[in-house]
């Protein structure tokens, strides 16, 4: 099963390659029409699923010093995708929120991705289909129910 198994983690590497890859985010945004570097548009989609956050709440989520977040911000509100205000329950405390603006790119840059493979997928069979987006659901709860484990302590779990 461990060849199988390499074969799987190996396609894995490499869509998260092609997803981190500078010239593949360049096509992505040209295709949308938006203009956003990969840390921006990071900041964008949490912007855009919370609702409502603070700068602070972002640098943790996206693992981010303070100040890129701050930087990215800035950007970001000059192009009119977040608006930054004083919250309404402790002045003190700034507040981000995606534009109107700020959803549609960021919902344009996602429907790109999502077209991508949907045209990637539309000569698979049907059943094919579900049964992937079924065991990657599946691959993806089983990741994140296992904590990663030093090599040694890996070894010794599975004989």
């Amino acid at each position: 099963m461990e060849g199988a198994t390499d074969e799987v983690t190996a396609a894995i590497q490499t869509l998260f390659r092609l997803g981190a890859s500078r010239r593949i985010h360049q096509q992505q945004i040209a295709a949308a029409g938006v203009s956003l570097s990969p840390q921006a548009l990071r900041v964008l989609e949490r912007a855009v699923q919370a609702g409502s956050t603070t700068p602070g709440q972002l640098a943790d989520r996206l693992d981010l010093d303070p100040a890129v977040i701050t930087r990215l911000l800035r950007q970001l509100e000059d192009s009119r995708l977040v608006t930054r205000s004083r919250s309404a329950d402790d002045g003190r405390v700034t507040t981000v929120q995606a534009t109107a603006e700020g959803h549609e790119a960021f919902e344009r840059v996602r429907e790109v991705i999502w077209d991508q493979v949907r045209r990637a997928l539309a000569d698979w069979p049907e059943v094919e289909v579900t049964e992937l987006a079924s065991l990657l659901g599946r691959l993806v709860a089983d990741v994140q129910k296992k904590p990663y484990l030093p090599l040694l302590a890996a070894s010794e779990d599975h004989p």
